[in-house]
């Protein structure tokens, strides 16, 4: 004879029904934690070469992947606007290298990202406070990464060439007197459109979250922008 408790269930059955009640809590804050950190990684990322060098077979975004790859070597000071696609907030941007990786001034709004050799620093320019290393999170609202400029627009479109849902279309673009070469990449929600000069310096980039456009270039160095604020 089975013992049933006060609720009709049997022993057997209430501890099955215990024992589900610590597991659905443990999904639910898995989850949970899942949204704290961001968006996941989709299937698309885990699967794609974003290497610097890695190229696509595309003959409309190749071209344009060999210039941005170029980059690093690149003297030059551009000046840019960043725009969120929802909001409408647009920041402020000045881009200087002087002809290598090492030697960087990223300025996005008034926080200013400074490589000098091996020392990276990020200083706000408001109030003059200077930190060690590079703080992306400084600028998390802007839609725009410290790295924007050097890798990681590539990457995005390497990402892009996989996920699109149609033919990439190649043009070119003027700015400041220089010819961007571009491609607009079909993908899922709308078009991606790169644009860089040929030395690598990005020239215009419309995406999902912000666009990015240039709208001065000089091929010289402006020397204010590598010094602490």
């Amino acid at each position: 004879m089975v013992t049933r408790g006060a609720d009709g269930t049997s022993p057997t059955r209430r501890a099955v029904r215990i024992a589900v009640v610590p597991l659905a809590l443990a999904l639910l804050a898995a989850g949970s934690a899942g949204c704290a950190l961001g968006e996941r990684p989709s299937f698309v990322d885990a699967g794609v070469d974003t290497s610097e060098g890695s190229m696509t077979g595309d003959p409309a975004i190749d071209p344009v992947l060999v210039r941005l790859d170029a980059v690093g070597t690149a003297i030059f000071t551009a000046h840019y606007t960043a725009t969120l696609t929802f909001g409408g907030t647009s920041t402020e941007l000045d881009v200087v290298q002087n002809g290598t990786a090492t030697h960087r001034s990223v300025e996005i709004g008034d926080v200013r990202y400074l490589t000098d050799g091996a020392d990276l620093t990020t200083c706000v320019t408001a109030t003059q406070v200077c930190t060690r290393g590079i703080d992306a999170a400084a600028v998390s609202d802007t839609g725009v990464t410290p790295d924007f400029a050097f890798g990681a627009l590539a990457k995005r479109l390497r990402r892009d060439a996989v996920a699109k849902i149609g033919a990439a279309t190649a043009s070119t673009m003027q700015v400041d007197g220089l010819t961007g070469t571009c491609v607009d990449v079909p993908v899922s929600g709308g078009s991606k459109v790169y644009c860089v000069l040929d030395n690598g310096v990005i020239a215009r980039f419309v995406g999902g979250d912000v666009s990015i456009e240039m709208l001065t270039y000089t091929s010289t160095v402006d020397p204010t922008l590598f010094k602490n604020p």
